[in-house]
């Protein structure tokens, strides 16, 4: 048989055999001051009504609505309701209650007088205008009636859905455990940002960009650590990163030189290979794995633009899975602004700055797009994706594009 450089898996049957090794995480019940950002692991159901009472809508008068048939009348008003207080008697045929927004509607009326819509005289309200029955009542369980689902499993908590748990009293939500993610930085010349650098050294930069991105998608890194050009200590490294993780990512070493230790140490744990080389550029030298007890290992490339691409386009589908989030990224079309280039017989990300025209997304390259220009991943808001048929996609054309966040 013939030499030559195996095929690349396509980015997208890269992501399905992905999510085939990917199940949801179990559930674990959090305060809501815990709850942004987390993803429901069951439905919420409301165990009450939302409002809990028939209340006022307005500032005004809680009236009997046949009362104001012959408007403009007088209404003796005998007290008050604000929100928090009680009538202290019921509206009766003659009478009035004044009333505050949100104040419960006293027994016996049916209808609220906005204030405007009156006049104060002697002790009476005088109604101008005739109102119906209901008029400017919010009736108890009108926006969530007790036993509704309010939310359903799968549903991603903002801060609107926080308030309306709140509302309807579910203080503790039961949401998704998040992913826990062990990241490991492989090569001797990496140093952490503070001291000063010697020969030959560089500031790792991608453990720090990786962990953020990993807390964007909704995981959570339970170990960052790093490991020089040593294949033993690679193995050690590697092992103890498996334990407790859901996924291990590491940086670097994914090769097949010499110092290139990963893929050995991940065969050497057991690992299976599942995929090693998919149609995406930059970040194509990207290796799945599945170890013996189910943890995913993904073994990024080191340079910065093609880990956090590889990772972005592989591992944060994964974490998405496991939170039982939809699999489907945010992918919309969008439109070149410029050419976009291309590579026969690789899926090029490229990575772009957006703004909104009246045709759509406008999708503009974002620099130098070399896999090794971290720049090029400054204030990404998308990715465009030039299809492995196309070595140049024109400016107007539509274009797939992918929102990271």
């Amino acid at each position: 048989m013939g030499g030559g450089e195996p095929k690349r898996m396509s980015i997208e049957e890269a992501r399905r055999l992905v999510l085939e090794r990917v199940s949801r995480l179990d559930g674990e019940a959090v305060a809501l001051d815990d709850a942004l950002g987390r993803v429901l692991a069951q439905d919420a159901v409301a165990p009450n009504d939302l409002p809990p009472f028939h209340s006022s809508g307005m500032d005004g008068f809680a009236v009997l609505a046949g009362d104001t048939a012959d408007a403009p009348v007088a209404l003796r008003i005998i007290g008050e309701a604000r929100a928090g207080l009680l009538a202290a008697e019921p509206v009766t045929h003659g009478t009035a209650i004044r009333v505050s927004t949100g104040a419960v509607i006293p027994a016996g009326a049916d209808a609220v007088v906005r204030q405007e819509l009156t006049e104060i005289e002697d002790g009476a309200v005088i109604v101008n205008e005739e109102v119906p029955p209901g008029n400017d009542v919010r009736y108890a369980g009108e926006d969530i009636p007790a036993g509704e689902t309010i939310l359903h499993a799968g549903t991603l908590l903002g801060a609107a859905e926080i308030g309306a748990l709140a509302a309807v009293n579910i203080a503790r939500p039961v949401v998704v455990r998040r992913p826990r993610i062990a990241l490991v930085s492989t090569g001797d010349e990496l140093v952490s940002p503070g001291p000063e650098l010697e020969p030959g050294q560089i500031r790792d930069g991608n453990a720090p960009a990786l962990t953020a991105a990993t807390r964007a998608a909704g995981g959570e890194i339970v170990t960052s650590l790093r490991v020089g050009d040593d294949r033993a200590a690679t193995v050690e490294i590697l092992g103890g990163a498996l334990e407790g993780a859901d996924i291990v990512v590491t940086v670097g070493g994914v090769s097949v030189g010499p110092h290139d230790h990963v893929r050995p140490a991940l065969e050497a744990l057991g690992a299976e290979q599942v995929f090693c080389r998919v149609s995406l550029k930059p970040g194509g030298q990207v290796c799945f794995y599945v170890a013996p007890a189910g943890e995913l290992a993904f073994a990024l490339p080191g340079n910065p633009a093609s880990a956090l691409t590889a990772f972005r386009v592989l591992a944060v589908p994964a974490i998405h899975g496991m939170l039982g989030r939809s699999l489907k990224l945010q992918t919309t079309r969008g439109i070149a602004e410029t050419d976009l280039i291309g590579t026969i017989g690789r899926t090029s990300v490229i990575r772009c700055h957006a703004e909104m025209h009246d045709d759509g997304w406008h999708v503009t390259p974002n620099g130098d797009q070399r896999s090794h220009i971290l720049t090029s991943m400054l204030g990404l808001p998308v990715i465009a994706l030039v299809p492995e048929d196309c070595e140049v996609l024109r400016a107007g054309e539509p274009v797939d594009i992918e929102f990271v966040g």
